[in-house]
């Protein structure tokens, strides 16, 4: 299994505080079967570009003599867009998850997206060639009011990131299985900070996907994930979400 959204690399941000809460939490991913990770520290904008990456740098040296066996790691960034003084598309383009085309995105999570946030990201998508990743996309106050907006990321050549939690998060359970059947969950991620209080919980998701008849779409998730690791952006098909008297189809 692939984990795609992760803040395990240490004194990045508010993830992991050193490398022993890294490597713990490294343990707990090995032993749910997960193989490959994707390191996401937060980037935001008033931060160079510069200095995030030596900091990333230094975490990942620091860390990598203590990886365990049989876990592959990349790395990216998860970078706050707001569609107000973003970062220029050069800089974007430069964070993307090492050996692919893929920018994880993460948007305003309960204030109201501005006018010009989902053509921004068009316009980068167009002029980049580059794919925006739409990290844990249940939690998006936008998004959950108007699902439609998840097709709309897709046509324009996005791909959408679930949290492994949000299949074992009552509220939000409807709304992740409802984005899974229509083809609209691309890529999971743990969003794994510690060990304990913010645990990466791979397996119960897996295990309540499979128990409710998903265990396909669970596979083809995974298959999609691997396919871009390796560089390629599919063009994938997929349907619609639909809030119908406050469920979601």
């Amino acid at each position: 299994m692939i984990d795609f959204h992760t803040h395990i690399l240490s004194k990045m941000d508010d993830g992991a505080k050193d490398d022993s809460v890294s490597v713990a939490v490294l343990l707990q991913e090995k032993a749910q079967g997960v193989k490959k990770i994707v390191f996401t520290p937060h980037y935001y904008g008033m931060r160079s570009a510069e200095s995030f990456f030596l900091s990333r740098e230094e975490a990942m040296a620091r860390l990598l003599p203590q990886i365990p066996q049989g876990i592959e790691t990349r790395l990216g960034a998860e970078v706050h867009i707001t569609g107000v003084n973003d970062p220029p598309h050069e800089t974007l383009c430069s964070l993307a998850i090492q050996g692919t085309k893929c920018v994880m995105f993460e948007f305003p999570f309960l204030s109201a997206w501005s006018n010009t946030l989902v053509d921004k990201v068009a316009d980068f998508v167009q002029e980049t060639g580059y794919k925006p990743v739409i990290a844990h996309a249940e939690r998006y106050t936008e998004i959950l009011k108007n699902p439609a907006l998840l097709s709309e990321f897709a046509d324009m050549g996005c791909y959408v990131q679930l949290t492994t939690d949000a299949f074992l998060d009552k509220t939000l359970r409807n709304f992740a299985f409802a984005a899974l059947r229509q083809g609209l969950v691309h890529c999971l991620g743990t969003d794994a900070h510690d060990a304990q209080r913010r645990p990466p919980k791979y397996q119960a998701a897996k295990e309540t996907v499979y128990d409710a008849g998903y265990g396909e779409e669970w596979d083809r998730t995974q298959e999609i994930m691997r396919r871009l690791l390796v560089g390629e952006t599919p063009k994938l098909p997929f349907g619609n979400v639909r809030k119908v008297f406050g469920f979601y189809r």
